[in-house]
């Protein structure tokens, strides 16, 4: 699935405002997957939010496998919610966030 958004920094600002609200509790606000919920989850055990900024893609690392994530969820018993559903996010907005999550890299 190719990205129809392109990467403007109009783009990457709406997707940090969703990625904020969305994701950052468990991604962290740096998405480096450091947040005080993740840190819960490892220590009960549960699979630890992906660090976004780095090389590694356990999911898949094309726009149109983010984008999927982003929308479906990811992770056995639903380890994380997909937005796909939710009032007020389209499908521009998550290819937005997948834009904000490129701008991460390190």
């Amino acid at each position: 699935m190719k990205n129809p958004v392109e990467p403007t920094p109009k783009s990457i600002a709406s997707g940090k405002v969703y990625y904020e609200k969305y994701c950052a509790d468990c991604h962290g606000v740096a998405g480096d997957g450091v947040s005080e919920k993740a840190q819960k989850l490892a220590a009960a055990g549960e699979a630890k939010p992906s660090d976004l900024t780095d090389s590694k893609w356990d999911h898949g690392s094309t726009d149109g496998e983010i984008f999927v994530n982003i929308r479906d969820g990811v992770g056995r018993n639903g380890a994380m919610n997909g937005l796909n559903g939710r009032p007020g996010v389209s499908d521009r907005e998550m290819w937005n966030i997948v834009n904000y999550i490129r701008s991460l890299k390190r």
